[in-house]
């Protein structure tokens, strides 16, 4: 089992254990790399056993295993090794919820090469990385991203798909728009729930083609417009009943968001709703971890990006005159949060 007086907050422990937090993300990538955790599932659950399927240094292969068995990702009793609830059902190959390939994203080399020298970002205040960062036009990144976010957007569709229909009862959709849809399931799963609607996608040029490619697989292509644009340019269309934004709006800073929602709202028919999904912190910036620290992936990766409270998304949306503001709690295994509007 992992030591636990590591996880203690503000303890000693937890002081070193953070800065450890390179060797874990790096420990967990290399046992998916290596698929360490589908030959445990298939019964090489020892490090020769592991080492042999692998053509591995047993050497190199036990230190792994036990690294992963410290950091929580596996278990250990009597030299034999089994992954964890999560592990095994994550990050086993075959798992219909294989999460995997999310590692090629938020173990990207370009972010990790960023995160050492955060030191000098916080100086700066805002990306190094110039023509090569998230707001790069059509940046390759983004293929990187629709491909590795794939198995989560189709883990996450669905669950946001239920809170659509919870929160926005009865209604009726024809026209459904995805800005900077990736991968594109969040857009086609609610195709799925509303039969009658039509979705355009909206992204840049190089992701589309693998969002194309997805709607096939799918089975959906026949209802989708794969339309290429940059979002605060290019022609959204009109006369939307839902607009998606999912996982975008922390690119931004509070103003670039104002001016996009601006541009949604003109792109919604009359009663139309907006959904947001994204990382969205407590009003104290205080407990939402995950969305504290994602904070900090945007401060290397965007000029102006953060993630932003409820509140500041009130502000926001209603200077673009949406209305009815609220937050939901998006259910599923990844557990998002959405925040709602209509106009």
């Amino acid at each position: 089992m992992a030591d636990e007086s590591a996880s203690a907050a503000g303890s000693p422990a937890s002081l070193f254990a953070m800065l450890q937090g390179a060797s874990t993300a790096a420990a967990l990538k290399a046992g998916i790399d290596l698929e360490i955790f589908t030959h445990i599932a298939h019964g090489a659950n020892t490090a020769d056993k592991i080492a042999a399927e692998k053509k591995l240094p047993v050497r190199s292969t036990r230190i792994l295993c036990d690294a992963l068995v410290a950091f929580g990702a596996l278990a250990k009793s009597d030299g034999h090794y089994a992954n964890t609830p999560a592990a095994q059902m994550l990050l086993v190959k075959g798992s219909p919820v294989y999460a995997g390939a999310m590692a090629s994203v938020t173990a990207n080399p370009l972010i990790w090469q960023e995160l050492a020298r955060l030191t000098d970002v916080i100086r700066a205040g805002h990306t190094l990385l110039g023509n090569r960062s998230g707001e790069a036009e059509d940046n390759p990144f983004w293929q990187d991203f629709a491909r590795g976010s794939r198995a989560m957007a189709q883990l996450a569709g669905p669950a946001l798909a239920d809170t659509i229909v919870e929160k926005l009862p009865g209604k009726k959709l024809r026209r459904i728009l995805d800005i900077a849809c990736g991968s594109g399931y969040y857009g086609f799963t609610a195709l799925k729930r509303f039969p009658d609607a039509r979705l355009v996608s909206v992204d840049w040029p190089g992701v589309l083609k693998h969002t194309e490619a997805n709607a096939h697989q799918a089975g959906v292509a026949n209802r989708v417009e794969f339309r290429p644009a940059d979002i605060f340019s290019g022609d959204l269309g009109a006369g939307y009943d839902l607009i998606l934004a999912v996982n975008i709006c922390h690119h931004f800073s509070a103003d670039k968001n104002t001016e996009l929602f601006r541009r949604l709202f003109a792109a919604g028919a009359p009663g139309a709703n907006l959904v947001v999904v994204d990382m969205i912190p407590d009003e104290g910036r205080e407990q939402e971890r995950f969305a504290l620290a994602f904070a900090l992936t945007m401060l290397i990766w965007t000029r102006d990006g953060d993630t932003y409270t409820l509140s500041e998304y009130r502000k926001m949306l209603e200077a673009a005159r949406f209305r009815d503001v609220r937050q939901a709690q998006v259910g599923g295994l990844t557990q998002s949060q959405a925040v709602i509007a209509a106009k």
